[in-house]
């Protein structure tokens, strides 16, 4: 991202913000992932923090399944009130990442 300077384009190509003037969701998100790219994870968080946590996570996740090397078995299923919580809570995190994107003026 660094080379092509994808993370400090000029003009924003966002439909949802050129109409409202506010920013969506995931705005930032294409910059935050270029700065993880190139370690700078402060930079990242700044940029969009919802992204980056998931992002991070994803990695985390992927990286203890190659290290589990372990055959399929049979899953063990989870209560239907945990992802019930878990979806509320990335709700929940996903328009507190919106505020926060608001609040600085993204």
């Amino acid at each position: 991202m660094w080379a092509l300077r994808l993370d400090r384009i000029p003009i924003t190509l966002c439909v949802f913000k050129g109409l409202t003037g506010l920013p969506c969701p995931t705005c930032g998100s294409t910059r935050a992932l270029g700065r993880l790219f190139a370690l700078d994870f402060a930079g990242a968080l700044a940029l969009n923090p919802f992204t980056t946590l998931l992002a991070l996570a994803v990695a985390a996740w992927a990286l203890a399944d190659l290290a589990s090397c372990r055959p399929a078995g049979p899953r063990v299923g989870r209560p239907p009130r945990l992802g019930a919580a878990l979806r509320v809570g990335a709700l929940v995190l996903f328009l507190a990442n919106w505020v926060y994107l608001v609040a600085a003026g993204r």
